[in-house]
């Protein structure tokens, strides 16, 4: 016969209210120092990379920027806009084709670097991409590196009713809903331009500069594309806040 030791009710109870109140304990020690290490995040880090603080454009680009920007509502992007001295003029909406709405566009007219031509037509969390672009990345690399600012980019386009690489057998560009832009070149105050076609691959300040901008725009943009990606951006940096990531 097997032997089966004797069991003591209270006993039993005592165990099971020790190891309910451990569990208790070692959970409420666990919230304490999560809130005690937000509290202190809170206080100490700076804000660019805290996602619960707002995106302002005046912040230098860190960890949190990106998701900040993509996940911006439209009335909230539309205010850090304002709030940086970015002005902008809203499109209306369009359904001129069926894969190429566009929703909640504008078009950027004052407070960053001129786009021409004039008009860009972008969603507003690619037009807040490209404000924050040109004054954590591009002006600053700008002073930097020749002592004058971007006046003005030239670029091949924003918003283009059409799949990847012009094909009919590819996916529906960023392009297609006014989320993406083509980079050309930069043109400085005094009249230098630093041109992707002419000086990508050149050695000399202009090409690291381009590179420069480059690698910021990735902190930036969900996509940025450039020369070094394939043959079809031989001339232009492409920049989209699209669903996909890279950076070449």
């Amino acid at each position: 016969m097997a032997y089966r030791s004797r069991t003591n009710p209270h006993h039993d109870a005592l165990e099971r209210w020790q190891t309910a109140a451990a569990r208790g304990a070692g959970a409420f020690v666990l919230v304490l120092m999560a809130g005690l290490a937000f509290l202190l995040a809170d206080a100490v880090a700076p804000p660019q990379h805290l996602p619960w603080k707002p995106l302002r454009l005046g912040d230098p680009i860190g960890v949190a920027t990106r998701p900040k920007v993509s996940q911006a509502e439209l009335l909230a992007c539309r205010r850090v806009l304002q709030e940086g001295g970015v002005t902008f003029q809203a499109v209306p909406d369009s359904d001129q084709d069926a894969i190429c709405p566009v929703r909640d566009a504008l078009f950027i007219n004052g407070g960053a670097a001129q786009l021409r031509p004039t008009g860009a037509v972008m969603t507003c969390d690619q037009a807040l991409a490209y404000a924050l672009w040109d004054r954590q990345v591009v002006q600053p690399a700008a002073m930097e590196m020749f002592g004058a600012k971007v006046v003005a980019i030239d670029h091949y386009g924003s918003y283009a009713c059409r799949r990847r690489y012009g094909r009919t057998d590819t996916p529906v560009s960023e392009h297609a809903y006014a989320n993406a832009l083509d980079i050309a070149a930069f043109r400085l105050a005094d009249g230098r331009v630093i041109s992707v076609e002419d000086d990508w691959s050149t050695p000399g300040l202009k090409s690291l500069y381009l590179h420069r901008v480059r690698d910021g725009a990735c902190r930036v943009f969900a996509t940025t594309l450039s020369p070094d990606y394939n043959q079809a951006h031989w001339n232009h940096l492409h920049l989209d806040m699209g669903r996909w990531k890279s950076c070449n």
